[in-house]
């Protein structure tokens, strides 16, 4: 799916539904976090979330971490 998709899809759910991603093969986090990854995709995570893939983490991270993670809640 495309952002112009997501879009799409948004558009069709109730306004104030919460939106959640699937996680380890569960709706068990919120999106809290979202941006365009190293390798063009868009990515979503809750607060303090790993990535273990540079390619999946913002440009603006610096490279060669061994993980990196999403900023916690404040």
């Amino acid at each position: 799916m495309n952002v112009r998709q997501l879009i799409e899809e948004l558009g069709k759910m109730p306004p104030d539904a919460e939106v959640y991603h699937l996680w380890d093969g569960g709706s068990r986090t919120n999106i809290e976090h979202v941006w365009l990854a190293r390798t063009g995709i868009v990515v979503t995570a809750d607060f303090d979330e790993v990535s273990y893939m540079e390619g999946d983490r913002p440009k603006s991270v610096p490279e060669g971490l061994a993980y990196w993670r999403t900023p916690k809640k404040s």
